[in-house]
């Protein structure tokens, strides 16, 4: 068709032919746009997604503005570009001026959290080496007199159905604890898998250094506490069939039951033995609550402090645990605990466990 005597036909085709490649880029990138934000959503964890999707959505938005205007410059006339620009702002899609764009190279930062090991007594800054959890580089960040022992993590928690590489994760935990106290004298300890986050666009560095702010003269009475001393293990375990033996040999009550059977008839042996196993089991009762009684004041002389855990199973069938003891000992102290456990290994029906040094996990 000739328009050429059809004043503005020109331009009112080619406004047209903008239009239509207007619509077309527009669909193309917010197809693009939402494949992106449904990877992220996948991608992303939950907990700092309501941070990061509308960055990302900041980032898009920006991005397709300049695209759309790149294509509008080069393609359409003014009228169009000026189209596509009130279409983009019109949809929300661009920040507003109370509002400055993020780059997500600047948001970055945010999106890393940090695995806290302990609190040294010192304030330094300073690397320790790669010696952390999957020999990441542990640092120290400092605050007044304290400094916290991190490296930086990934937001989610170390997780594994593997034993053997959750067992090398808690070693390696151990180990920076160790360097860090031989380092610095004293830290305090904390539970593997303590992990700070990014709160309130506020990086996760000074998150920590608001905590230890406000938790800071606690902090340096539990560095007090725990000071020249180390955590040890005391468990203490009783052969049955021995303790029996001897209680049954020492007490009256059961040789008076066992003369009584004697002088019955047979119709009466079995609620005679009924009786005997019943004053046995009080009996054996009565001597571990005794025996634990004992023990406790000898091994408390040289401790500083003792907390009763819960007594657990055993692998050998022949031994019940009587005692399970987590003891903070100086370490002028150690040897004399250490000769104490060793005389009342000795005693006849008991044996015992001890383990350790390790940094207080059971005084802070």
């Amino acid at each position: 068709m000739n328009r050429g005597g059809v004043p503005g036909a020109e331009a009112v085709e080619g406004e047209r032919e903008s239009g239509a490649l207007k619509k077309i880029v527009m669909e193309l990138v917010r197809e693009e746009a939402e494949a992106m934000l449904r990877e992220a959503k996948d991608a992303i964890p939950e907990m700092v997604r309501a941070e990061f999707l509308p960055l990302l959505r900041s980032a898009i938005r920006e991005s397709i503005s300049k695209e759309l205007e790149e294509v509008a410059s080069q393609s359409q006339p003014a009228m169009a570009k000026e189209a596509v620009k009130e279409r983009v702002v019109t949809a929300g899609t661009a920040p507003s001026e109370d509002e400055p764009p993020i780059t997500m190279e600047a948001a970055g930062g945010q999106w890393f959290g940090l695995y806290l090991y302990g609190i040294a007594d010192a304030s330094v800054q300073t690397k320790l080496g790669q010696i952390g959890i999957e020999e990441k580089e542990v640092y120290t960040i400092p605050y007044k007199e304290l400094s916290a022992i991190v490296h930086d993590s990934p937001l989610e928690p170390y997780k594994s159905d593997n034993e053997v590489i959750v067992k090398g994760w808690i070693e390696a935990h151990q180990h920076v604890l160790d360097v860090a106290e031989e380092k610095f004298g004293t830290a305090i300890p904390f539970g593997f898998d303590r992990i700070v986050k990014p709160e309130d666009s506020k990086p996760a560095e000074e998150v920590l250094k608001n905590w230890i702010a406000e938790e800071y003269e606690h902090l340096k009475e539990k560095i007090e506490k725990i000071q020249g001393k180390r955590e040890y293990g005391v468990q203490i375990f009783y052969v049955p069939s021995v303790v029996s033996e001897k209680i049954t040999a020492e007490s009256d009550e059961l040789k008076r039951i066992r003369e009584e059977m004697r002088a019955k008839g047979p119709g009466a042996a079995y609620l005679y033995n009924q009786k005997l196993e019943s004053t046995l089991r009080r009996e054996i009762e009565s001597r571990a609550i005794a025996q634990f009684r004992v023990f406790f004041e000898r091994i408390k002389r040289h401790v500083a402090e003792i907390k009763v855990e819960k007594t657990k199973g055993t692998d050998e069938k022949d031994k019940l645990m009587l005692m399970n003891l987590s003891c903070l000992v100086a370490h002028d102290r150690y040897k004399a605990l250490g000769t104490e456990l060793e005389e009342i290994d000795r005693e006849e029906g008991f044996s015992v466990r001890f383990t350790g040094p390790w940094p207080a996990y059971s005084f802070v």
